[in-house]
């Protein structure tokens, strides 16, 4: 439910043709056929990008190059997209496919060894002996949703292991990154400073094991990030200076939903603070710049377009406590933009279309920059497009329009 994979996690049944108005309007596309985007995002985009020998995902495709990347801890993230499949079309290979690529990120990008009292903590590919409290987040969150659609008792021994890093991440001040060369933690440098990542994360946990210890966890890591709210409201979680895209669905999302489920007002306050700052700074095609300092100036203007729709998911989470438009508004403005970066012929890039492995893709960047077309971005295009029309056609079925 917190994660979320599916609309079904959020009590959203899949639209039916009959309910398309405030989709067309909202989104300007029909219901139907942005549902079968999505889908061919899936089975061709990211299916090309799966290794079958390997069980596992490459992370995004370069259309200038014609290369894969290397396979990484993104497939802790990406796996979410099979299950996403699964839970909408019922498919079981995707989520096989899932199973795998999780399988593989455990296998090759956790640290596991005995020895080490830091086991659970998940690597990158960028410096091998640093472990990160945002990925390790990631990795726990796939492994609750797969133990609620497969239980295996490994997932809640993988899960314990999680929990250890991330507990160790709180008990240092809640950190971000663990340096295995120095045994040292720091949260400044090549550290994400998420708290909503952790949050969610043991939000999922609790509901997959029914254990509400992890829900005081989530409220921790949550109370931590109100000590970070600057006074205009934003959460500057890079150095303490710089507010970035990445790092703020998550955050949203966690705000609102330990004020769901704790009833204190507090946490819902500061989400309205924090929404009101991005509607704010949204820019007018529904887009933020990936990078903001505190100054208030756009520091990396450049577009991570997958951040929008999931930022979107966390407006809708917003609008359905609060009831103000505004955000949903800003939700159908964010999709939108998100839409317009699908590499079709009606997409902002109708670029190396001939290049099997680009349609139906989503573009890394806009601009351009690298002409990558990422799998972790996908995850959010798909289940970000999905919710948001599906919640939608929602309120036009209950005659909310």
């Amino acid at each position: 439910m917190y994660a979320p994979v599916s609309s079904a996690d959020w009590d959203l049944a899949p639209a039916s043709s009959t309910a398309d108005g405030s989709v067309r309007a909202c989104l300007g596309v029909p219901y139907d056929e942005l549902e079968r985007r999505c889908r061919l995002a899936v089975y061709e985009f990211l299916c090309r990008c799966y290794d079958e020998d390997l069980g596992a995902l490459h992370h995004y495709y370069r259309a200038d190059t014609r290369e894969l990347s290397k396979i990484d801890s993104g497939n802790f993230l990406m796996a979410l997209c099979f299950l996403t499949m699964y839970d909408r079309y019922g498919d079981e290979s995707m989520l096989h496919r899932a199973e795998s690529c999780y399988r593989w990120a455990y296998d090759n990008c956790t640290e596991t060894h005995p020895m080490f009292t830091w086991q659970g903590g998940v690597r990158d590919g960028f410096v091998p002996t640093e472990l990160y409290t945002k990925y390790t987040s990631d990795a726990l969150t796939t492994c609750a949703v797969l133990h609620q659609r497969a239980p295996r008792d490994e997932y809640l021994h993988h899960a314990a292991q999680y929990h250890n890093f991330l507990k160790q991440a709180r008990k240092a001040g809640f950190m971000a990154t663990y340096h295995r060369d120095s045994y040292r933690w720091s949260d400044h440098g090549f550290s994400w400073n998420t708290f909503g990542g952790p949050a969610i994360a043991y939000l999922e946990l609790r509901e997959a094991t029914c254990d509400d210890r992890f829900l005081e966890h989530a409220k921790a890591w949550v109370d931590h990030g109100l000590e970070l709210q600057a006074d205009d409201g934003a959460f500057y979680l890079l150095d303490d200076t710089f507010w970035n895209s990445d790092l703020t669905a998550l955050e949203l999302r966690a705000l609102v939903f330990i004020h769901e489920l704790t009833g204190e007002q507090r946490f819902l306050e500061a989400a309205v603070r924090f929404a009101g700052w991005l509607l704010r700074r949204q820019r007018e095609d529904g887009a933020w710049p990936i990078g903001i300092d505190r100054d208030g100036e756009v520091v990396a203007p450049n577009v991570g377009p997958g951040d929008m729709p999931n930022i979107a998911m966390s407006l809708v989470r917003l609008h359905r406590n609060t009831g103000d438009e505004h955000y949903l508004e800003a939700a159908a403005r964010a999709c939108r933009y998100a839409i317009g970066m699908q590499a079709i012929p009606e997409g902002r890039y109708p670029e190396y279309l001939d290049d099997p492995h680009v349609k139906w893709g989503f573009w890394s960047w806009d601009p351009l920059y690298d002409h990558s077309l990422s799998g972790d971005q996908l995850v959010h295009h798909v289940r970000g497009l999905l919710l948001v029309a599906d919640y939608l056609a929602g309120r036009e079925t209950d005659g909310a329009e």
